[in-house]
């Protein structure tokens, strides 16, 4: 029996050898927020036959991912393997592997729709040009941004990695009244990926004003066609530093992609709304994959 073991910086080369493809969209596909995240969601991995298999949660809230492999078949076998059960609950997004699912296994399973952990997909040419009149909003913000303010834009580099840090502290500090679980796990991450920018293949850029990041953002590609952006902050006196940070990095470091895929909205009224106002080009689905004889 194979076993589990938690996800680590170095085992990214051994992702990226599983994880790869244009069929993969989902941000959680990305290294980076398999790594981040995997205290808050008990994110573990194996590898066994040339299948990667990922799970999370624990005892009866295990779910599993889709395997990654060349033999879909054989990467379902060792999930029911490790689960100990024949129909293990799965955790899926729309996209080739769960069309296999469902050729596989459809019959014994229902798909529960998770509308809060959709992923919010643009098309990078409309966030690095703003064009149009369904932008016109966005525009007004920035240029209000620049009236107001003496702004530049610069990389995440060596140079400067303590001016983000520094923004991301006090950004926590603003909003320490929602300290909860996931943004302890969230503060700590950034810290990490901005620690190893180079090894985990991540790219970043500020705002600064006055010689001071008052707006960041931090992702990592996907794939070739599609680039994950896994955080963006702004503090509470420059918010629509939002604006200015989003086109910005789109319109400099993203030029090589597709796609920009800017995450979930998990279910926050406010955030939605904001990632709705840039018109997304897609949205990837994400699911529940319950056996039927469990629901």
């Amino acid at each position: 029996m194979f076993r589990f073991k938690p996800i680590r910086l170095c085992d990214k080369e051994i992702f990226g050898r599983y994880i790869t493809g244009e069929g993969e969209f989902s941000c959680e596909s990305a290294f980076i927020n398999l790594f981040v995240w995997q205290d808050s969601y008990k994110n573990e991995w194996a590898t066994e036959d040339g299948q990667l298999i990922i799970k999370s949660g624990e005892g009866k809230n295990t779910v599993f991912r889709l395997p990654f492999g060349d033999d879909f078949q054989r990467g379902i076998e060792l999930i029911r393997e490790a689960a100990g059960e024949e129909y293990p609950k799965f955790w899926v997004q729309d996209g080739r592997r769960l069309d296999e699912l469902e050729d596989f296994l459809g019959t014994h399973y229902e798909l529960l729709e998770e509308r809060n952990s959709f992923d919010y997909v643009y098309l990078r040419d409309n966030l690095a040009e703003l064009s149009g009149k369904k932008y016109h909003g966005k525009r007004n913000h920035i240029s209000a941004f620049s009236k107001k303010y003496n702004w530049e834009y610069r990389p995440v580099t060596k140079e400067n990695i303590c001016d983000i840090k520094r923004c991301a502290e006090l950004w926590y500090e603003e909003n320490c009244y929602r300290n909860n679980r996931h943004l302890i796990c969230e503060k700590s991450g950034i810290n990490t990926v901005l620690d190893n920018m180079e090894l985990l293949g991540a790219k970043g850029g500020a705002v600064y004003v006055n010689g001071e990041v008052v707006a960041f953002t931090v992702g990592s590609p996907i794939n070739d066609g599609i680039y994950d952006i896994h955080f963006e902050k702004a503090l509470k006196q420059y918010d629509t530093a939002y604006s200015v940070i989003n086109r910005e990095f789109a319109k400099r470091e993203l030029s090589a992609y597709k796609y920009i895929n800017r995450e979930d909205d998990m279910g926050l009224e406010g955030l939605r709304k904001a990632k709705l106002s840039y018109h997304p080009e897609m949205f990837i689905k994400k699911y529940t994959c319950i056996p039927k004889e469990q629901k």
